[in-house]
């Protein structure tokens, strides 16, 4: 193997394919992927989703200042850390998290040497499966998300909500995906990271697989790229689904959506100058907020 044995996260919004593509770095005989950790395993950080954490706050002891110094929680992360910190040539660990995205400074201290994998979908298609799964209760959108955009968005604060229902779910949920996504965007620089599509890796798994083993630094296997096309036929189904079939990702959200809905999300998308995470210009500033946008 080549490289060194540093942990990694796999990065993406709720309804985005990291269950797929957890499965497919399992898939691989070298790579460990733990489901969710933080956010699944430790309810505090669900409900201090998106709030920000800086390097600077990390403690190797009490590990943030929002933690208790002892307890439950305390000693599963240092457990956590140890257990991450600790692979080998044969063994690459990492995880996949939905949540964390306030906390990517922190974790960088928690975690040095980490790498990041962030996968990104098109946001009409986050929303349109948000909406029709039971996550947003989960996540808590009504109460964290709108702070949030307006601390990351100041200008675009007073984005209006509609007399529509739906629409005004859609616009939370759209919400959602462009904080999560800015938030991701001011911290990739700060990591060995990885930025991937999930149209990509649904119809070309194995040039995506690739690009994630150098990252990770172990040799391309073929058992990933196999599970991948089995997957296809496949329907796990479920809040937590992982199937991913190459139009369904691309396309399903067309049949799901109002245009109501569909118009939410573009003002969402427009008012922050939304610009996907492909094109996004190295570090510089993905969404160049322009106060005269109405």
């Amino acid at each position: 193997m080549a490289g060194t044995c540093t942990p990694y996260l796999l990065l993406a919004h709720h309804r985005s394919g990291s269950n797929f593509v957890t499965d497919l770095l399992q898939a691989h005989p070298q790579v460990e992927c733990l489901n969710e950790p933080f956010s699944m395993h430790a309810p505090f950080f669900r409900t201090h989703d998106l709030q920000p954490w800086s390097a600077a706050e990390f403690d190797a002891q009490q590990l943030h200042p929002s933690l208790p110094a002892h307890g439950e929680i305390h000693d599963y992360l240092q457990a956590l850390r140890r257990y991450l910190t600790g692979a080998s040539p044969s063994r690459v660990i990492g995880f996949k998290e939905t949540g964390l995205f306030g906390q990517l400074d922190w974790l960088r201290a928690y975690l040095p040497g980490l790498k990041l994998v962030f996968l990104w979908r098109d946001p009409r298609a986050i929303v349109s499966s948000v909406m029709r799964s039971e996550l947003m209760g989960f996540w808590r959108y009504h109460e964290l998300v709108p702070p949030a955009f307006a601390r990351l968005f100041p200008h675009r604060a007073s984005l209006a909500f509609t007399a529509s229902q739906t629409a005004d779910v859609a616009t939370l949920a759209a919400m959602s995906v462009v904080v999560r996504y800015e938030l991701a965007r001011r911290a990739l620089g700060s990591f060995d990271h990885l930025v991937l599509g999930l149209d990509a890796v649904a119809r070309a798994p194995a040039h995506a697989l690739d690009a994630m083993a150098r990252l990770l630094g172990v040799e391309p296997h073929p058992s990933p790229v196999q599970f991948a096309r089995a997957r296809w036929a496949t329907n796990r189904g479920g809040t937590f689904s992982s199937f991913r079939d190459p139009a369904g990702v691309s396309l399903r959200w067309q049949a799901h959506l109002q245009r109501a809905e569909v118009d939410a999300i573009e003002r969402v998308l427009h008012a922050v100058n939304w610009c996907e995470p492909s094109r996004w210009p190295g570090e510089s500033n993905a969404y160049q907020v322009d106060t005269a946008l109405h």
